[in-house]
């Protein structure tokens, strides 16, 4: 059994760059952009803006982990909807919080992502869809 390699930084798959990127890391993604988790910053807490925000980038960094594998370039795109937002609870000043994605529908150049923030202990913090739009993914 070989040893994995170690997840890309999130700066080098999107666009996001400091001090606006929430993504601290990559931890997992699937071919194709079609799942993946990370881990979010997080210092001072988290508020429902954020965390859907995060949840966005995270999806940026899963594409961008997927076009790197193609040799392709950073992701880059926007948040263009969300709904079926559903917010339990604020992260907490220094809380692990982790965002799992998975692609629900893509149509080229969007893609509706479900996610699901969690905090200490998987505790659910908030749950929505998201729609981007990639402007430099290939269909």
């Amino acid at each position: 059994m070989g040893i994995a390699e170690p997840m890309p930084a999130p700066s080098t798959l999107t666009s996001h760059q400091a001090p606006a990127l929430l993504v601290a890391a990559l931890t997992r993604a699937e071919a194709g952009g079609a799942a993946g988790q990370t881990r979010l910053l997080n210092p001072d807490g988290l508020d429902l803006l954020q965390m859907l925000e995060g949840g966005a980038q995270s999806v940026a960094v899963i594409m961008g982990q997927a076009l790197r594998t193609q040799g392709g370039p950073a992701a880059s795109g926007m948040l263009v909807g969300s709904k079926e937002v559903v917010l339990r609870r604020p992260a907490r000043p220094g809380e692990l919080v982790q965002v799992n994605a998975t692609l629900a529908h893509a149509l080229e150049p969007f893609r509706l992502y479900s996610i699901t923030v969690t905090g200490a202990e998987s505790e659910v913090l908030l749950t929505a869809e998201i729609k981007t739009m990639a402007t430099n993914v290939s269909p």
